[in-house]
């Protein structure tokens, strides 16, 4: 039987976050040679390499992702037990900002499992573009933000992959002897790039039909019938479909979406990050 002290666990789960041990330190409040001999002892413990160390600081090994989430699982039930007994409830306010395609889909069951266990913690939900997400949480208007993993120079607490996929009303005809009519995002969206590129790599003749700037405003031109959307299968609007893949259209378009947090929050958005992290089946894989 393997003892997992959750002062260890810690050491671990802020390394893990921040990706070297002078940030851990300084989140925990501990010496750097505190943290890195709880590291040792851990991974003396369960007997297995949980980092690789390079000059750039410390990353998971394959077993350090294995161990990640029953390392927040252990630390955030003894912090549950710990408040139930003790009736102590968090009475928080958290600024949260999301991009509108994500937090009209896999996010919902998320949050309102949440707000069920916590209801006297208040949710700002800020929905914005990636980019002005980023803006805002590098200014510190926003406690936690998940947007596009491309638009916040630092490493995220969590990435999940989505897939764009090229979405029609249900009785759209690809006509083979005309362009393609894209529905494309606005310019500064991180979308856009990688939608064109996909597009140009097959060497397909496209035209742009109409540009979204909202999710909403994809979503009604696919449903009108302008052209062909790329979007997240959970935000396709009803009467839609994806295009199979005879249509000629390359693959679904990859992107990565992040979980970010401030160095420094209030333990109810700690408690937040802590929780979508605990509930990261329910997103995508």
């Amino acid at each position: 039987m393997i003892d997992l002290d959750s002062h260890l666990l810690r050491a671990f789960l802020a390394v893990a976050e921040i990706g070297t041990v002078s940030g851990a330190a300084a989140t925990l409040n501990r010496t750097q040679a505190a943290v890195s001999m709880q590291l040792r002892k851990l991974e003396d413990l369960v007997g297995v390499k949980l980092f690789s160390r390079s000059s750039k600081g410390l990353s998971l090994t394959e077993q350090g992702r294995i161990m990640l989430p029953y390392a927040r699982e252990i630390v955030t039930l003894g912090d549950e037990a710990g408040k139930r007994l003790t009736g102590k409830t968090i009475r928080d306010r958290i600024r949260l900002g999301v991009v509108e395609d994500f937090a009209a889909g896999h996010l919902i069951e998320i949050l309102r499992n949440f707000r069920d266990q916590n209801p006297d913690i208040e949710i700002d939900i800020i929905i914005e573009p990636n980019r002005r997400l980023a803006e805002l949480f590098n200014n510190g208007a926003l406690d936690v933000a998940v947007c596009d993993s491309t638009c916040l120079p630092r490493k995220p607490t969590l990435t999940w992959t989505e897939y764009l996929m090229w979405t029609v009303r249900s009785d759209f005809v690809v006509d083979a002897g005309k362009p393609l009519p894209i529905i494309m995002f606005e310019e500064g969206c991180p979308w856009t790039i990688p939608t064109t590129g996909a597009l140009s790599q097959r060497n397909i003749k496209w035209k742009t039909a109409c540009v979204a700037s909202t999710l909403v405003a994809m979503a009604t031109a696919v449903r009108v019938g302008i052209g062909i959307g790329p979007m997240i299968t959970s935000t396709q609007p009803e009467g839609c479909r994806t295009l199979d893949k005879s249509s000629d259209l390359p693959g679904p378009i990859r992107i990565e979406i992040g979980l970010y947090n401030q160095p420094e929050i209030a333990e109810g958005a700690r408690y937040l990050v802590e929780f979508i992290a605990r509930h990261a089946a329910m997103l995508p894989a």
